[in-house]
């Protein structure tokens, strides 16, 4: 009698041939991968434009003047472990490809009925574990959730790899990879009735409810403008649990009266001058040095000094003395942080006899770690590309940081305060909850 072959899991009907990843034969795999950048993994599993029950049309203030409207499609969008699926085996963390099962046996038949009522969904995922066997691995299980998926079902599946750049949740890169996808097939993402179903809400765990890993889906929502449900609200009809709503993070808006400081103090003399002199900035990273000496100085001629660029200490004090020598003003742009770092500086304008002046950047330590985040993962295009500094940069500088004082020696002493400058959508993104850097 011939073998009989199994099925993937021993659930399905005996006449479905098992998935290859079990049997070892040369079948099709289910699903393909998008082109996409290399922190970023795009799997689909059938065309969910291709039903045209899964539109609906609704008039919008970019309907062409022929009458034709754009359509708006509503989408459930899902993080996947530990909301869609979980291990099958037990443990925190699943031991290979096929160490998964559904979170719920209610979730496949939850999604189909989803896809009848017109809804598009879409899988939105924080992976990056960077052993490159993990990745094969987590891969290959994305065709065999797509096998498991009801007939007939399309599913669109994202992850993000790396854990420092915008497609990480709470980022909203893989979101604007959708929203593009949707706006150049001619569709518009109904927001309104649109949801995100994540179990890290920030839950700190009470009796059979374990503690969340963090909040970053209840974040991504936030970010998006989504409602945000947990797994056991979606599936489960529960009542919505206990979590910190708002979350706990860092946003601009909690400073309150930011954008009602004076950008200089004091304000009322020019922020450049005519005669040859040293203009150094104290700041922490990120606080906005660069793109002042770039809006205020560089136009004037000032020549930018940066230890990033240049080095060391001492590469730098020989080019400002040489830019100095042939009468050209320089910015010294880094964040000389205490009075030893400034002396230098001092010193060597006291012995070419040439004024030195020193702007203060008063951004609050926290917007700096915030901004780091934000110029790394949605920096203007025109402006130079930034990677994301460790925070360790941020707290030797809080813990060396002398307030600079005019009895140093300096001529001058103004303060800056930080004042967004962009446009309306760098803004929104600036507001966001950005991902919190544990390096």
């Amino acid at each position: 009698m011939p073998a009989v072959k199994r099925s993937a899991e021993g659930g399905e009907p005996a006449a479905k041939k098992p998935h290859p990843f079990f049997s070892g034969a040369a079948q099709k795999i289910l699903g393909e991968f998008q082109p996409s950048p290399p922190t970023l993994i795009h799997f689909t599993h059938l065309d969910p434009f291709a039903s045209s029950s899964s539109t609906i049309a609704v008039p919008t203030a970019s309907s062409s003047s022929n009458g034709m409207k754009k359509k708006k499609i509503a989408i459930s969008f899902y993080d996947l472990d530990g909301t869609l699926i979980k291990p099958r085996l037990g443990g925190q963390f699943p031991k290979s490809r096929d160490d998964w099962m559904w979170w719920h046996p209610s979730v496949p038949e939850f999604l189909k009925k989803e896809h009848e009522q017109g809804k598009h969904l879409i899988v939105i995922s924080n992976q990056g574990d960077p052993r490159e066997k993990i990745k094969q691995e987590w891969r290959a299980k994305l065709s065999l959730i797509a096998a498991k998926i009801p007939k007939d079902v399309p599913i669109s599946i994202l992850a993000a790899l790396s854990k420092s750049d915008k497609y990480r949740k709470p980022g909203i890169g893989m979101y604007e990879v959708v929203e593009k996808l949707y706006r150049d097939k001619g569709y518009e993402i109904d927001l309104d009735n649109s949801v995100f179903v994540g179990d890290a809400a920030g839950r700190v765990g009470k009796g059979p409810q374990s503690k969340d890993h963090g909040d970053t889906d209840y974040k991504f929502a936030l970010n998006v403008g989504l409602k945000f449900v947990t797994p056991e609200e979606h599936f489960l009809k529960h009542p919505r649990p206990h979590f910190p709503e708002p979350p706990v993070g860092f946003l601009p808006s909690k400073l309150g009266n930011l954008a009602t400081l004076p950008h200089i103090v004091p304000s009322n003399t020019p922020i450049t001058r005519s005669n040859l002199e040293i203009v150094l900035f104290v700041g922490p990273p990120a606080s906005g040095k660069s793109s002042f000496y770039r809006k205020h100085f560089a136009i004037e001629g000032y020549e930018h000094i940066n230890q990033d660029l240049l080095g060391t200490r001492d590469k730098c004090l020989r080019i400002a003395e040489t830019f100095l020598g042939e009468g050209t003003k320089v910015v010294i742009d880094n964040t000389n942080r205490n009075k030893e770092t400034r002396a230098y500086w001092i010193r060597l304008a006291m012995r070419m006899k040439i004024p030195i002046r020193l702007f203060h950047f008063l951004c609050p330590l926290e917007l700096a770690k915030h901004n780091n985040v934000y110029r790394a993962c949605y920096g203007p295009s025109d402006e130079p590309t930034r990677t994301l500094l460790p925070m360790l940069a941020f707290n030797s500088y809080g813990a060396a940081f002398e307030k600079p004082s005019i009895d140093e020696g300096f001529d001058e002493i103004r303060g800056v305060n930080f004042h967004f400058e962009g446009s309306d959508e760098q803004r929104r993104k600036w507001d966001m909850y950005m991902l919190e850097s544990k390096r």
